[in-house]
């Protein structure tokens, strides 16, 4: 299954996939959670085996560095809504938004899982 297309996840984030090479994906994440991530695209860059996948998301730009990425791992469900289920782990240098105080490394991470769901094109 080909990955072009835009994925949202149950929190609303937009994952689009404009290129996928079989082996390597690349595209662009917009979050709806964070802190100043929220209406900011960052670039994406994966790579896929079969239906596995894996991408990175690092949270900087041209503006702004939160000092913070992401990585999600999962699979692809084929189907009439196809979807990709994954597990993610946020690694982050600070705790607070000022960016003032580091964190530990007992709370750099934080981990959950999303599910993105391939929007449909009307």
């Amino acid at each position: 299954m080909d990955l072009v297309g835009t994925w949202i996840n149950q929190r609303g984030s937009r994952l689009e996939i404009n290129e996928d090479r079989g082996v390597m994906i690349a595209g662009r994440f917009t979050s709806t959670k964070g802190r100043t991530a929220r209406g900011h695209w960052y670039p994406v860059y994966g790579i896929r085996n079969g239906n596995l996948v894996s991408f990175a998301v690092s949270f900087e730009d041209a503006d702004h560095n939160l000092h913070a990425m992401t990585t999600f791992s999962g699979r692809v469900v084929p189907g009439e809504r196809p979807q990709i289920h994954t597990l993610w782990i946020l690694a982050r240098e600070f705790e607070d938004a000022e960016q003032r105080k580091s964190t530990q490394v007992w709370n750099t991470f934080l981990t959950n899982t999303d599910v993105f769901t391939l929007e449909r094109s009307e």
